[in-house]
């Protein structure tokens, strides 16, 4: 029987990546940018396999995206990635291919043990979900909703803040194991790679901050 910490992380999969990393050699790591004392701390953290992004909370995203393979090997990437993603206002000058990459870089076990996709709902094998986008050119992201009400009102928030035009929602239906996982931060958030979505007919007068959500 596998046996499962507080924090949702595997206890074999610790013991594996201890035995794997009894050494580590962090001349593989990329510290650019950090302090001494940063770059000790989180060293330290690694070492213990611990969740490291709080020793960096402003600089664990870039870390994160210099490092992510190595920290991958090691078995200490998912609780730092999920930390650095939930709080990063953006992804600006990282593109969609290189978020992906670290999310598929994660073990997705773990991802789901973590923040599983199911908790508190009934169980199912495919989901619908929604993404709301305004803009000039609406690009693909991993953020989604269960919610046509919250894609909507997403899509209106982004138009209202950003001075944009042309709001519209996609949707899509996804397996349950192709979804990364699912957060909880602000809102119900269902991280997933969707290459085939299709876009909603919403009325432009349903684009408005003051709908039910």
């Amino acid at each position: 029987m596998k046996m499962t910490n507080a924090n949702g992380v595997n206890a074999e999969a610790k013991r594996v990546a201890l035995e794997r990393g009894a050494a580590f050699d962090f001349e593989q790591l990329d510290f650019s940018g950090l302090s001494v004392e940063d770059s000790a701390a989180v060293r330290a953290a690694i070492a213990r396999l611990e969740n490291f992004y709080g020793y960096i909370p402003s600089a664990g995203l870039s870390f994160i995206i210099r490092n992510y393979r190595s920290l991958a090997a090691w078995g200490v990437l998912e609780e730092a990635w999920l930390d650095a993603y939930v709080h990063a206002s953006h992804f600006d000058g990282h593109g969609l291919a290189t978020i992906k990459a670290i999310f598929d870089a994660c073990d997705r076990q773990r991802l789901h043990a973590l923040r599983p996709v199911n908790q508190g709902l009934v169980r199912q094998h495919r989901y619908s979900l929604f993404r709301g986008c305004a803009g000039p050119s609406h690009t693909p992201g991993l953020s989604w909703t269960s919610s046509l009400d919250k894609a909507i009102w997403y899509a209106a928030k982004h138009a209202a803040y950003n001075d944009l035009a042309d709001c519209a929602v996609y949707a899509a239906t996804v397996s349950a194991e192709d979804i990364y996982c699912r957060l909880n931060h602000y809102d119900d958030e269902f991280i997933a790679y969707v290459p085939n979505v299709w876009r909603v007919e919403v009325p432009h007068v349903e684009f408005r901050l003051d709908r039910p959500r």
